[in-house]
């Protein structure tokens, strides 16, 4: 019988957590095992391999009317692996690995990393998760052998840069959030909904979690970091008179416990989102609208985002199945003069505003730099994971995913701005948006001032369209200048289309954060803009069905009537007003 040594002490519920290099260590150890011993005769062996660790603390909070809702804290960790078989020219990974689904693969069934990181049991893990991903590489290689043969697969170059090691290590913490102060004052707040029986599934949610990662490739790299992202959302639901339900939020994203403002901050938020929902259930739908549209930074942000952003991901220069809308487009121009654009994930802030699109080593053990995409309007690069691209065989630090997926090229600041000096007033923008309606003999003009989501399509068997769903628009008459709000209305439009249709751009930068979805999951993003003014922007009905008020009204707001009209509003009558 062959001894088998154990690497720590049977698992002690109230034993601290093992010291950050010991699990760097077993990482280390075990990958070493693994290049040495993964050999199948007549098949290709590994000639790079990547371990990762997530260890997430999380804690969810939710109150609504008076009651904490919800409130979950939990603590759990995941395991990644890349074995690439074969060598950089080529190996596995083909169409830069935006087909590889691993959520549906069996290798997803063995992501779980212990607990309590346990170092043996984390080196069990390790193993297990190794072994599958070592045959479904092999597997990868054949299919990836068969396509050279049946199909010209004309992007396709070398399988994988060569980079300089990193070594870069950090300190973690483990303190509490507070949890018992948050969770009073979200309960505190939302009592305010009890007035306002009009509001329908209002909610106050705070969401803060604690990334722990540990990094290790057969190059070397040895990587420790700490991420913190709370995000903080007040967000409410009114029913118009046509029967469709709007939507009124605000939405804060800070990446420290101590940032978390102070309640008095937090009751002018709910006091502007319970403001807002008065006036979209007195906005009225245009239905549809073309025209010149005037989109602040926040807006553009999102424009830039779906419109550019992800077809400079590099994986879609090289992968069947992309429309590469920019592919053969370096050097040429594809946005007005005096506009550049890059992606830095090193910015911590936007001013005083923290960016969550913030790290400082991506997922892929290259270290994050500022990335230059266009200058003044002409394009002259990508973003870039450790898939080689066309005119670069380096990555610039940008390979990212959610901790399942294959990483890819992704964003983390992407920044739009002008030329220093550049750049016009918002009341300049807003004078020049009423000319260009008149001159095209429109009788409105659109000002966006905020877009709550966006999506694209990039697929070239799909149209290449892009959508925004907004959250606060305007109609400005374009002989009189008086702004009306309007509601139910969403941005449609062609990525080369809109980019071109760029007349003008502010002074001032507004920020967009939030989590972005693509092929390597979900991951948290930020986006920098100045004002746009578009020479011509669609917008389209966003709701095709109506609904009627409930047949009983809150059981807080019952006046003993019963029916539809019961306690809410009469019909064609509103009741009570929001503030």
């Amino acid at each position: 019988m062959t001894a088998v040594s154990r690497l720590s002490p049977p698992y002690n519920p109230n034993q601290p957590l093992p010291d950050p290099e010991a699990v760097l260590e077993v990482m280390q150890r075990e990958l070493k095992r693994s290049m040495g011993g993964l050999v199948v005769p007549g098949s290709p062996r590994p000639y790079f391999m990547q371990y990762s660790l997530r260890r997430v603390h999380a804690l969810r909070l939710r109150a609504a009317h008076g009651a904490l809702l919800r409130s979950r804290e939990s603590t759990a960790g995941q395991l990644w692996a890349d074995v690439r078989v074969g060598s950089h020219k080529f190996d596995n990974v083909f169409d830069g690995g935006l087909g590889d689904r691993s959520e549906d693969r069996e290798s997803s069934d063995w992501i779980d990393a212990p607990d309590d990181l346990n170092l043996q049991a984390l080196q069990i893990g390790l193993w297990k998760l190794t072994q599958i991903k070592f045959d479904e590489a092999l597997e990868d290689y054949y299919e990836h052998r068969k396509a050279t043969v049946s199909e010209y697969l004309r992007d396709e170059i070398s399988s994988f840069t060569r980079e300089r090691p990193v070594v870069h290590k950090e300190e973690l913490h483990h303190d509490p959030f507070p949890r018992a102060q948050w969770e009073k004052t979200l309960v505190e707040l939302s009592r305010r909904f009890l007035d306002h029986p009009e509001v329908y599934d209002p909610s106050i949610t705070l969401s803060a979690e604690r990334v722990h990662r540990w990094l290790v490739n057969s190059e070397g790299t040895a990587v420790v970091t700490e991420d913190v992202f709370i995000q903080l959302g007040i967000e409410g639901w009114v029913l118009t008179e046509d029967g469709v339900y709007v939507e009124g939020s605000r939405q804060l994203y800070l990446r420290a416990v101590d940032e978390v403002p102070e309640r008095a901050h937090l009751e002018r938020l709910l006091a502007d989102v319970i403001e807002e929902l008065g006036a979209l259930r007195a906005a009225d739908s245009p239905g549809a609208f073309i025209g010149p549209a005037l989109l602040s930074g926040q807006a553009a942000s999102t424009l830039f985002h779906e419109a550019l952003g992800h077809r400079l991901e590099g994986e879609r220069l090289i992968a069947r199945g992309e429309s590469k809308t920019f592919a053969r487009m370096r050097g040429e121009r594809i946005l007005p003069r005096g506009i550049h654009v890059f992606d830095d994930p090193t910015l911590t802030h936007c001013g005083r505003e923290p960016l969550w699109g913030h790290y400082r080593i991506d997922d892929e053990g290259v270290a994050a730099r500022r990335t230059l995409l266009v200058d003044d309007g002409v394009l002259k690069g990508f973003l870039q994971s450790r898939s080689p691209i066309p005119g670069s065989d380096h990555s610039n630090g940008h390979g990212r995913h959610d901790g399942v997926e294959r990483p890819m090229a992704r964003m983390g600041t992407f920044v739009v701005e002008g030329a220093p000096g550049s750049g016009e007033s918002w009341d300049a923008l807003r004078n020049r948006l009423i000319e260009l309606a008149r001159a095209q003999g429109r009788r409105h003009g659109v000002i966006i001032q905020r877009v709550l989501a966006g999506e694209t399509s990039t697929s070239d068997y799909d149209f290449q369209a892009f959508k925004g769903s907004l959250a606060e628009v305007y109609l400005v008459d374009a002989q009189t200048g008086k702004v009306r709000r309007i509601r139910d209305v969403e941005l449609i439009g062609t990525p080369l289309a809109a980019l071109q249709k760029i007349t003008a751009f502010g002074r001032d930068r507004e920020t967009d954060q939030g989590y972005c979805y693509a092929e390597s999951g979900s991951i948290p993003v930020s986006g920098i803009a100045p004002p746009i003014l578009l020479s011509e922007l669609e917008l389209q009905q966003s709701s095709t069905t109506g609904y009627h008020d409930p047949l009983l009204p809150p059981p807080f707001a019952d006046d003993g009537s019963r029916g539809r009209k019961g306690g809410l509003r009469e019909r064609g009558k509103r009741k009570k007003p929001l503030n």
